[in-house]
């Protein structure tokens, strides 16, 4: 079933808190003034998403976050 999602299920929960650390009004969403904020910020991934990451097709969640907030 992993298959059919776009992000791992299993990694739901570390997904769900990573982008509650970007929501820093807790709005429930990321508006313009958070992402302008993460343009400037370096994203430290551990070793295990550093690895992960090599074998995956995507990048890590928040580096695509952060590369499509660059674009605006």
């Amino acid at each position: 079933m992993k298959a059919f999602f776009l992000n791992d299920p299993s990694q739901a929960v570390n997904e769900i808190h990573e982008l509650s650390e970007l929501d820093l009004d807790k709005s429930g969403a990321i508006d313009s003034e958070e992402l302008f904020r993460l343009k400037g910020k370096e994203i430290a991934l551990s070793a295990q998403d550093k690895m992960m990451e090599l074998l995956s097709t995507h990048p890590n969640m928040l580096k695509r976050i952060k590369q499509l907030s660059q674009y605006s």
